[in-house]
């Protein structure tokens, strides 16, 4: 019986010992597995996180490319690139339509322009014209409306001195593909005047306007209210030949009457030549016609002699206007290149709203970018101004500049003038500005 009892113990201590080494089998086996599986979700999780980070770097290159490609097709306008008959026809399968990063938003940019300027001139307020300044805010809004047109606007904030202030810069509509090849815009926009006119604020070269422009159009050259027709004219020589006629609201530019009752009849014929692999010239003229709004005599009330304009615009085109351009461009190697651009502008008119009747003016400016990051340049000003009854009282200005750009969104221009006056008795003007131009988003600008 104690043998019995011996071995029955013996076979139960055996199988005990058993099913424990296969429960610790079976334990090390299932930790293993598990050991395996949290390993391949680490490396998947770590090839799902470098799968985002890829894409968002993508994301971030396809809206960097979408800026420098309309920032590049902008400059070529400028330098004399000649435009296309008709514009693309995207379509809402393309993806070309709403741009690949905007979905079916609109294409939003912002635009900075900080000024600051020390000048000898004090004429203006009691701290002269010392000042640093927001000069110009801008909001930039554009999409396709559908395959065959385009909305664009520009509402831009003004830092005044006095109060802060907001304009619509630009709103038009375009519409191209209309018969007989033409292509329209309606709204407001910058007039097809020469090459600068056509520029905004943060565009040109130097910190302002071409003196000649700010005398004939306005401080910041012309935006009208009106519409512009455009087209191509066929010749033998096929040499590209655009041609643009505007109706604009006759109450805008300092050369005309203020009067909106009458347009004013704006024109401008373009060409362009490829003089070599690296030179190209672009060739503009312009003719403009509007209303001088003469003040006429009358008696008053008292029986004494008045002058008064008519609400109604008077001297129907007694304005005529004439501006010549010319751009050219020369590429050098290593990504150098140089730029040479001159306007020239004369008027016919009566002496009865403005003592000059024939007033002209011009500017030449050249442009050199010798590295990726700088350019330097000098524009020179010449003007017979519309106030000035003596011919012989000009007024003069030189300004050399250098420009840092920072990057495709940032770039800075430190600009010295140098500026005579239209009076013998009165003394030059020496000033030095630094502007910064800041644009973040999508700062589209169409061809013009």
């Amino acid at each position: 019986m104690r043998i019995q009892t011996v071995i029955a113990l013996g076979v139960l201590l055996f199988f005990s010992s058993q099913n424990a080494f296969a429960q610790e089998l079976i334990s090390k086996s299932v930790q293993d597995q598990l050991s395996k599986m949290q390993a391949s979700l680490e490396k998947l999780q770590s090839t799902v996180d470098n799968q985002n980070e890829v894409i968002r770097s993508q994301q971030t290159q396809i809206v960097s490319l979408e800026n420098k490609l309309d920032k590049n097709i902008y400059r070529l306008s400028q330098a004399g690139d000649r435009e296309p008959a008709a514009e693309p026809r995207p379509s809402k399968s393309s993806p070309g339509f709403f741009g690949l990063s905007q979905g079916f938003n609109p294409d939003i940019g912002v635009v900075g322009v900080v000024q600051g300027n020390v000048s000898r001139n004090n004429t203006e307020d009691a701290d002269g014209n010392d000042t640093i300044a927001m000069k110009e805010l801008e909001l930039n809004f554009g999409s396709y409306v559908d395959p065959y047109s385009r909305f664009d606007a520009v509402l831009s904030f003004n830092d005044a001195l006095e109060e802060q202030n907001v304009e619509i810069e630009e709103a038009y509509y375009t519409r191209w593909g209309l018969p007989l090849g033409f292509t329209g815009k309606a709204g407001k926009f910058r007039a097809k005047i020469g090459k600068q006119n056509l520029l905004h604020l943060e565009q040109l070269d130097t910190v302002d306007y071409p003196v000649v422009i700010r005398d004939f159009f306005g401080e910041e050259g012309l935006a009208s209210s009106g519409v512009r027709l455009t087209n191509q004219i066929p010749n033998p020589w096929d040499i590209p030949l655009e041609i643009s006629g505007e109706l604009l609201r006759g109450n805008n530019g300092n050369s005309f009457s203020g009067i909106s009752r009458r347009p004013i009849l704006d024109t401008h014929l373009k060409t362009f030549f490829e003089l070599s692999d690296v030179m190209n010239l672009e060739l503009g003229g312009t003719a403009m016609f509007g209303d001088e709004n003469i003040p006429r005599s009358m008696i008053d009330s008292t029986g004494a002699e008045v002058f008064v304009r008519s609400t109604k615009g008077g001297d129907r085109y007694g304005v005529h206007v004439l501006g010549w351009d010319a751009t050219l461009i020369r590429n050098m190697s290593e990504g150098r290149t140089l730029k040479v651009q001159s306007e020239f502008y004369l008027e016919d008119r009566t002496k009865l709203v403005v003592p000059n009747s024939t007033p002209w003016g011009l500017y030449t400016l050249i442009d050199y970018r010798f590295s990726p990051s700088w350019s330097v340049g000098i524009r020179f000003d010449y003007l017979d101004p519309l106030e000035m009854a003596d011919k012989g009282f000009r007024s003069s200005a030189i300004s050399p500049y250098i420009t840092l750009w920072q990057s495709e969104f940032a770039n800075f221009v430190l600009q010295y003038t140098h500026s005579e006056p239209f009076l013998p008795n009165q003394r030059s003007d020496d000033a030095v500005y630094l502007k910064a131009n800041i644009t973040i988003g999508i700062d589209k600008h169409p061809v013009q």
